[in-house]
């Protein structure tokens, strides 16, 4: 699972500083989070565009 690392810390011999993400095993995840070494990172949110269509009316298409 993916984390944001809270502190400066080594985890399987890499080095990571306060706010790099960081993929952590599943059952290891509670113990990072408990210890406050590390936070759960909500998944971005993704942006859309709204497509606006103009539709042609029947008054539009008496003209």
């Amino acid at each position: 699972m993916k984390l944001k690392a809270l502190i400066p810390l080594k985890h399987k011999g890499k080095s990571y500083e306060a706010g790099d993400d960081i993929n952590i095993p599943d059952d290891k995840v509670e113990v990072f989070v408990a210890k406050g070494w590390a936070s759960k990172e909500a998944k971005p949110k993704k942006e859309t565009k709204e497509m606006k269509v103009s539709k042609e009316t029947k008054e539009d298409a008496s003209e």
